[in-house]
């Protein structure tokens, strides 16, 4: 029959197991340290490049378009360039005061008068072409003749003439001055208006053109004159012309 185990052999058990434990607690730890020296943070290794400013050139420069004014400002007026500033003001842009190109330049810069040019319609119609320099206005020919090729442009270009050259404190315009700008305007494509001028001229039926007729006749000349109806709402200035013009044939 055999023997207990005795009490200081018990002992001695227990303690090699509480040894065995922390030893083996103790490995697992430095373990977990090996683990987290070998496995560090991972970090993105991405750059980020800055990406520089746009730099936005402005098309407009108030100071230096209000400069360019001044050169052509009337001295008594600084406020208004007066016909020989007009004048200059074209002839740097290459056209004479003949050229047809005038009325459209006019036209886009929404000058008021002819001839006259004030410092608020200079910076608003230069602001609106985008333009403060002479070179800049230049450049924009292609877009002036272009309007001689539109028809819609064409047609508020010629309404807006009537009141651009007519005499400011008149309602009409003289006759002189409608012919000289039909002929300008219109006689290149319509050979009868050379016709009418010379029906002015010759009959002298008005004494000045009122802004119907000059609002009608870009129609009128524009149709065909042999199947002119006078029961139509044209003005009698034109059945007269019509009239004369069978007495001449």
């Amino acid at each position: 029959m055999g023997s207990k185990p005795s009490s200081t052999a018990a002992a001695h058990n227990t303690t090699k197991r509480k040894r065995s434990n922390t030893q083996a607690s103790h490995h697992s730890s430095h373990l977990e340290n090996i683990k987290t020296v070998q496995e560090p943070t991972r970090t993105s290794n991405t750059k980020t490049i800055p990406v520089p400013a746009q730099v936005i050139i402005p098309k407009f420069n108030k100071q230096q378009c209000e400069q360019l004014f001044q050169q052509y400002a009337d001295q008594d007026s600084p406020n208004m360039i007066t016909p020989d500033g007009t004048r200059q003001f074209f002839e740097d842009l290459g056209l004479s005061i003949e050229d047809v190109l005038i009325f459209a330049i006019a036209w886009k810069m929404h000058t008021s008068t002819m001839g006259y040019i004030t410092k608020d319609e200079w910076m608003f119609g230069m602001k609106e072409l985008e333009t403060d320099t002479m070179e800049k206005l230049r450049a924009k020919r292609s877009d002036f003749e272009n309007v001689f090729h539109d028809p819609e442009q064409f047609r508020d270009m010629y309404k807006y003439t009537f009141t651009y050259a007519k005499n400011r404190d008149q309602k009409c315009m003289e006759i002189e001055t409608a012919s000289v700008l039909w002929t300008m305007l219109l006689s290149e494509t319509y050979p009868i208006v050379n016709s009418f001028v010379a029906f002015l001229q010759e009959k002298r039926p008005v004494k000045v053109i009122n802004r119907d007729q000059w609002q009608s006749f870009l129609e009128f000349v524009s149709t065909n004159i042999s199947e002119y109806d006078e029961s139509s709402a044209w003005p009698v200035l034109f059945d007269e012309f019509v009239e004369w013009r069978k007495e001449q044939f």
